[in-house]
């Protein structure tokens, strides 16, 4: 199995029975007996039936081409896992747009590429992996009693909506730029031990210290092609519900992230900063927004919707203004993608389609736990300078 995933996107690749394709669709169309209806495209190299149901989209896809599972994970390009997705990953805002939407694509040896599209609007990847996990329980298991995941989606009612400066908020284009391509990085655990050797401490997260190296060679890359530099803002998503005071339950559903993020700007900061100050810059932003999200459930009036909040606002207003360059990171190694399990077996191999801003970084698991594969979102013009850092290179597999 294949598991890929946008807006947010992702396709998972698994090896099964193709006698068990019938008992997917099966439990689909029992969960959403009573609104289906079917559409058939031959125009591409690869037959699509589209089962729509009370407003999610189920794409069934047979491979046209003799290629197998194993030789399309060993040779696929980045570009490539859109033929494996239901939809564009910038064709989910309109009003008719499906909230979620999966494709299931079965290659000519059995093997299959699961693509899930959920939109950011209501979802995060968190939420996207609890989706994905229940889904492959309910699929395993026949009786109630055997599932382990249950989903909550109690945030409505601890975050209530408020009226918000919609202008702030950056339209996206129905179609995805040409130009931005996605860069996949892999980092090996003998590379993150050697990372993690380079700091003062000698440790620190795999996450912080494969974070701290690619903003290194961004940053680079950034002062290089610009005749005056303006400084940039470092941000990652945080990840909220275990950092709340109460905590919310594991699997709660929505977008439950804020982002740690910190400004470079000055003169001695774009001189000095090398990789054991961004390592410690990464993990002190992290660590006070960490402590702020134990504040939100429990501040009174606005303050716990403005810890939450605040942060996502002032980086919309930096990306709108342009005044500095905006470098962002996504941590999707706790997803636990690679334990999912519809009853055929586990992922061969996860990954996420190319999303539509540049500057984005999104981490995920290898198979093994250990790794980490990165995958970074440049023009594609500025991918042979992140290729030919030499240090970047002597780290990466």
């Amino acid at each position: 199995m294949f598991l890929s995933f946008s807006s947010i996107h992702a396709p998972m690749m698994i090896p099964k029975n193709p006698n068990e394709t019938r008992a997917w669709k099966n439990h689909w169309q029992k969960s959403y007996p009573s609104s289906t209806r079917l559409l058939e495209d031959t125009s591409r190299t690869i037959t699509w039936l589209i089962v729509v149901t009370r407003g999610a989209e189920f794409v069934e896809a047979q491979v046209v081409d003799d290629v197998h599972l194993l030789d399309f994970i060993a040779q696929v390009k980045p570009e490539q896992l859109s033929d494996l997705l239901p939809r564009d990953p910038c064709a989910v805002d309109d009003i008719t747009d499906p909230l979620l939407s999966i494709q299931l694509t079965t290659f000519t040896c059995g093997g299959l590429a699961i693509g899930v599209s959920m939109s950011h609007r209501i979802a995060d990847a968190e939420s996207m992996a609890t989706l994905v996990a229940a889904w492959g329980m309910a699929n395993k298991y026949s009786t109630e009693e055997k599932f382990i995941i249950s989903p909550s989606f109690y945030s409505p009612i601890l975050f209530p909506s408020k009226k918000m400066d919609v202008g702030l908020f950056i339209d996206v284009p129905r179609t995805r730029d040409p130009n931005i391509v996605a860069k996949r990085i892999v980092f090996k655990k003998e590379a993150i031990a050697s990372l993690k050797e380079k700091t003062r401490s000698g440790g620190g997260s795999r996450v912080r210290v494969v974070c701290a190296l690619i903003a290194k060679v961004l940053i680079g890359m950034d002062r290089a092609r610009k005749d005056e530099w303006r400084g940039c803002v470092i941000t990652q998503a945080v990840n909220i519900r275990e950092r709340t005071i109460p905590p919310l339950a594991k699997h709660s559903c929505g977008n439950l992230v804020t982002q740690a993020a910190f400004k470079c700007e000055a003169a001695s900061d774009i001189n000095d900063l090398g990789f054991q100050d961004l390592v410690d810059k990464l993990g002190d932003t992290i660590h006070r927004t960490s402590a702020d999200c134990a504040r939100i459930l429990g501040d009174q009036g606005d303050e716990g919707h403005n810890i939450l909040v605040d942060p996502i606002m002032n980086l919309i207003d930096i990306l709108v203004s342009d005044e500095m360059s905006v470098l962002l990171f996504s941590d999707w190694t706790k997803c636990r993608f690679y334990e999912v399990d519809f009853g055929w077996g586990k992922p061969l191999w996860t990954s996420i389609e190319t999303m539509p801003g540049v500057n984005v970084t999104v981490l995920m698991d290898n198979k093994e736990g250990d790794g980490i594969e990165a995958w970074v979102h440049l023009n594609q013009k500025d991918i042979p300078y992140l290729e030919q850092d030499e240090e970047l290179k002597s780290f990466v597999a």
